[in-house]
């Protein structure tokens, strides 16, 4: 099982990043990013989030803590 928790994992990371190259919303599926006049920000045509490398930065941030407890979770239960 923590084989799958890895790969999902990993997925997971390369989604983001290959929205951050791609400059598509973090979170949203298909989310075009549409400039802000006067500001250097995009925001996402969907949920109308703000995106900055922080934001891309935070969701690998939260994938990271969630493995984490996923592994935690899977070391503590019993008879996998």
């Amino acid at each position: 099982m923590t084989g799958s928790l890895k790969e999902q994992f990993i997925k997971e990371v390369i989604k983001i990043i290959d929205r951050w190259s791609f400059e598509q919303c973090a979170w949203c599926d298909d989310g075009t990013m549409v400039s802000i006049e006067g500001m250097l920000d995009f925001r996402c045509s969907k949920c109308g989030e703000t995106m900055n490398p922080l934001k891309y930065l935070g969701a690998i941030a939260k994938s990271v803590y969630n493995y984490r407890d996923q592994l935690e979770t899977h070391k503590e239960s019993p008879g996998d």
